[in-house]
């Protein structure tokens, strides 16, 4: 994600001041070189983050890890030495519900720095401001549900793995009813539309549920063939009921694909009228990048603290990057 991340801010001129990576097989090599670009941007990947931080930049472009506890310290870095953040980090979307402690302790330190932290991604288009104004036409709401369909591949190993990804379906059972699973982001995302729409949450369920082959199937990011009855997925799914009646369900539904099948993006409302969206083929990999990318000038531009996405205005496209800071 970094590498395309790096591909389109070079495209929009973007001024990339320093490159941090922890991988062997990265650090050192030119930027331009991991990224897979076809030219040398002059700049070395390091390793030492406050290095490369002490230098000055508007902003901060941090593709890592998907939970706020694991990213705490990774942002609370940026923070310290006066860098704005901008991150596809899931959590971050909305996470004062289930990450209060690390979201109250950034917000305080990204104000006292005069800085500001947002996350980004495909979810800021496709799951809240595409449907928050498909709302716009609605005279009375009883549920809205949301249904996405994306290739853990695109992802890398990471992914593959927190998702358990070639594991008997016995033992995802298992680990799931001995550890629990953390709530992804169809929760966070559910919550921030709930809050952009004006209304509160009443309850909260989350679950998830193996998708198992059926037939051997290849992982490109572990490098493995699968076999019938193992993981090749997981439905994260979250359903919160408001205090103003309206329910609110998303299903996430990531798992290896076979050839042919692509992204999707589905979400119907039910009360009057009936509506439904539709984005068949949306390239999530793609979008979680652009979106992050065109979000540059407004996180910069925002006042200073952690704003979920709620707080966020409406994503627009950016034909190049111009940043100015606040007054």
């Amino acid at each position: 994600m970094g590498a395309l991340a790096t591909r389109l801010l070079v495209d929009k001129g973007a001024q990339i001041v320093g490159a941090i990576g922890r991988s062997p097989d990265k650090v050192g090599r030119d930027l331009g070189e991991v990224a897979g670009l076809d030219r040398r941007l002059g700049i070395a990947v390091e390793a030492n983050a406050a290095e490369v931080l002490a230098r000055g930049a508007d902003i901060a472009v941090v593709c890592v890890g998907s939970y706020l506890a694991t990213m705490r310290p990774h942002f609370a870095l940026c923070l310290d030495h006066g860098v704005n953040v901008v991150t596809i980090e899931e959590e971050t979307v909305f996470p004062w519900t289930t990450a209060q402690e690390d979201s109250k302790a950034l917000d305080a330190l990204a104000k006292a720095n005069g800085v500001t932290l947002a996350a980004s991604g495909a979810q800021d288009v496709f799951w809240l401001n595409l449907v928050a104004t498909l709302l716009g036409a609605s005279h009375r709401i009883e549920a809205v549900v949301g249904r996405c369909v994306w290739n853990v591949d695109d992802y890398g190993p990471e992914v593959a793995r927190h998702l358990h990804i070639g594991r008997p379906e016995v033992e995802f059972d298992r680990h799931v009813a001995t550890f629990g699973w953390p709530e992804f982001v169809a929760r966070q995302t559910l919550e921030a539309l709930v809050s952009r729409l004006g209304m509160t949450v009443a309850s909260t369920s989350s679950d998830v549920t193996p998708v198992v082959a059926s037939d051997p199937i290849y992982c490109r990011s572990l490098g493995v063939e699968l076999k019938a009855g193992e993981v090749m997925g997981t439905i994260d799914r979250t359903v919160i009921d408001t205090r103003e009646g309206a329910r609110f369900e998303l299903s996430m539904e990531g798992r290896l694909y076979r050839e042919g099948e692509t992204d999707d993006n589905q979400w119907d409302v039910f009360g009057e009228p009936r509506l439904s969206l539709r984005n068949a083929g949306v390239p999530y990999r793609f979008t979680t990048c652009s979106t992050m990318v065109n979000r540059i000038p407004d996180v910069v531009a925002a006042p200073p603290g952690l704003l979920s996405l709620d707080e966020m205005p409406v994503p627009s496209y950016k034909r190049e990057l111009r940043v100015s800071q606040p007054d």
